[in-house]
């Protein structure tokens, strides 16, 4: 009797169990969440150093950090799998799986779950060098610019060969096991099974479906990102996230170029009244007498503020910098535009605002935008030239350089010297090559306005052994931001024997900075950048506690230089003028800085962090949004209004905001 019961009961559990192709994806589902959380804690490992630095975590909020993390992952992994289900339900309907039903589930669920792990994965080192999650304007940029290139950057850097081989052992596993779970569930084999059973699971996933997207739980809306914002450590915070699930979402939107933050018309008005500006946002910068005829400014590349030893680091890799504050106009609080080179040409070149998780230089309309270099290019006797050491055409740089008014742009093949570094000549060359240049356009009694681009200091980091520099550092990091800093004081010094040298107003800055210190959500020594204004015979020292961005780079060195011009930009003159707030973006947030506060907005995960810069120790690094809404409020208008008005005006649609008015 026992023995019949224990038949009627498998019998009944086999009737009820779930179908072949539903336990096949529920067994995929069960294989890719482990994977993701194994990915999580790789991530977390890599990033031990950042859970205790600035607001130091506990270890409830670190597992509090990774339970959502699988709440997210869950959340995304049901999203991913929707059409494998589908397909099966399809199956279930038509009455009869057959082989080609099976197919087609079996490699959406390896396609999809693989490139979802691959991107996981790659996301690691994306976030060890940028501290932000990966972001396919970033990613798409390098590989639509220049693929060979994208890809000796990956095999010139160890680490990135490691994590490919990681990726393809992981893709090809997952692969294969994906298979073989296929073939043990029969999903090939055209046999029956019973459809009303298979309909009712896939009706019952189907049910499930709000509660996972929702994160396992029963809130009115889907998980959203901000949840993930439990502490006041930047990198607990986006420890939660599944990236992929943002990079898809970007992904998509990267086609729809329309900027939303806020309307067109209130933004320019209200950018008008805040520079003081006519209707066309234009200022008339007069000609006044000027000890200078030219301008050289030396952008390199990466290079932080918080390296200098006057911000606190003991390790002197920029002691010439360091010297050479002592002499100039410096100043001390400056501010990159974002966190990419492209950026930083852009809002150089043009004085313009950012805008997130765009490239500047090749979205949107691009067409001449009356920069000063475009005014001075159009006078005689002024000759305006860029210099990058790089190939011409990479991140599209020569094309939109001519567009906004360089006459010439020396690249690569200008230098005559061979090299296979991906990213051309050393620095020194190209400030060799650049000296001559000057020469000859002195000769010709031309002035010359110059940017002079490095970049040896971008990884992969290979310093050149040559003749005068001695490294002290032995890391191949340092060396190279040691060899910037050489490179850049040899071009001084064999500038000042040129007759030209004390007509020569040098500006030294750089493109953005590079991750020091974890601080805020968005480390400020990735945009904190050098500003040196620098001519021994005509400037004192000083230093000056200015807000600076950017874009105020280019209208103060020609103010100083003297000439006449129209600012139709966003930069202001600083020998005239202060801002009160600078704004910046990295791929996946924006931010407004002033003296006190420190704004920060995430647009995919609708969260406001605000830092009290003027608390003492611990205190500065806490998120006192809640405290003061009005603070928040004030700032988060300024940023969306700039960014919101620079993106119009990159657009060409200036006149349709003023017609609106």
């Amino acid at each position: 009797m026992s023995m019949m019961s224990a038949e009627r009961i498998k019998t009944i559990l086999r009737h009820i169990a779930p179908p072949r192709h539903i336990r096949f994806i529920l067994c995929t589902t069960m294989v890719g969440l482990v994977l993701f959380s194994l990915i999580r804690i790789a991530l977390l490992l890599n990033n031990l150093d950042l859970v205790n630095v600035g607001v130091a975590s506990s270890l409830s909020t670190l597992l509090k950090a990774l339970y959502w993390g699988v709440r997210f992952d869950i959340s995304f992994t049901t999203k991913l799998l929707l059409l494998p289900l589908a397909v099966i339900g399809v199956g279930a309907v038509v009455g009869r799986f057959n082989r080609w039903f099976g197919a087609v589930a079996t490699w959406c669920t390896v396609v999809l779950m693989s490139v979802a792990l691959m991107l996981d994965i790659v996301d690691i080192p994306f976030y060890d060098y940028t501290h932000f999650h990966i972001n396919p304007t970033l990613v798409l940029g390098y590989l639509s610019t220049d693929a060979s290139q994208a890809f000796n950057l990956i095999v010139g850097e160890s680490s990135y060969i490691a994590c490919a081989i990681v990726v393809c052992v992981v893709v090809v596993l997952y692969g294969l096991f994906t298979l073989r779970i296929a073939r043990h569930y029969g999903l090939y084999e055209p046999r029956n099974d019973s459809r009303l059973r298979t309909i009712i699971y896939v009706v019952l996933l189907g049910g499930l479906i709000p509660f996972t997207v929702r994160g396992m739980s029963f809130n009115v809306r889907p998980l959203k990102g901000f949840e993930a914002a439990i502490s006041d450590n930047g990198f607990i915070n986006t420890l939660g996230i599944n990236p992929v699930e943002p990079f898809v979402a970007g992904l998509i939107s990267n086609y729809n170029r329309i900027f939303p933050m806020m309307d067109s018309a209130e933004a320019y008005a209200y950018v008008r009244n805040e520079l003081g500006r006519d209707e066309h946002l234009a200022k008339r910068v007069d000609a006044k007498p000027s000890p200078w005829k030219n301008v050289v400014i030396i952008v390199q590349e990466g290079n932080s503020a918080e390296r200098l030893q006057r911000e606190g680091d003991d390790k002197a890799l920029l002691s010439n910098l360091d010297r050479l504050i002592r002499q100039g106009l410096y100043f001390e609080n400056a501010y990159s535009t974002s966190t990419q080179t492209s950026y930083g040409i852009y809002g150089l070149v043009t004085s313009m605002p950012p805008y997130l998780d765009l490239h500047p230089l090749k979205d949107g309309l691009q067409h001449p935008l009356n920069t000063i270099f475009e005014q001075l290019s159009k006078r005689d006797a002024i000759s305006t030239i860029f210099f990058v050491p790089h190939d011409h055409n990479f991140d599209n740089v020569t094309s939109f350089l001519r567009m906004q008014g360089f006459e010439r742009v020396v690249s690569r093949l200008d230098y005559g010297v061979e090299t296979d570094d991906i990213w051309g000549v050393d620095d020194h060359v190209m400030f060799d090559y650049a000296l001559q240049q000057i020469d000859d356009e002195q000769r010709q009694g031309n002035s010359v306005v110059a940017v002079l681009l490095t970049c040896t200091n971008h990884a992969p980091f290979n310093p050149p052994v040559v003749e005068g520099f001695t490294p002290k550092a032995a890391d191949d990091e340092e060396r190279a931001i040691e060899y910037g800093d050489w490179a850049m004081n040899r071009f001084l010094e064999m500038a000042s024997t040129k007759e030209w040298f004390d007509e020569t107003l040098f500006v030294i800055t750089s493109d953005h900075g590079r991750f020091v210190r974890e601080d805020y959500v968005m480390s400020e020594s990735i945009f904190h950048i050098p500003v040196l204004f620098y001519s021994p015979k005509h400037i004192v020292s000083e230093v000056r506690s200015d807000i600076v961005a950017q874009a105020d780079i280019v209208p103060t060195a020609i103010s100083m230089l003297g000439k006449e011009y129209y600012n139709r930009a966003m930069g202001i003159d600083l020998t005239t003028e202060s801002r009160e707030y600078v704004v910046y973006s990295s791929a996946n947030y924006f931010a407004c800085r002033s003296r006190k506060w420190l704004y920060v907005h995430s647009p995919t995960s609708n969260t406001d962090t605000l830092y009290d810069l003027e608390a003492e120790g611990d205190a500065r690094l806490r998120n006192v949004a809640r405290e003061h809404p009005d603070v928040v409020e004030r700032m988060c208008y300024h940023a969306r209004a700039t960014i919101q008005a620079g993106w119009d005006i990159h657009n060409d649609i200036e006149q349709t905001q003023i017609s609106k008015q």
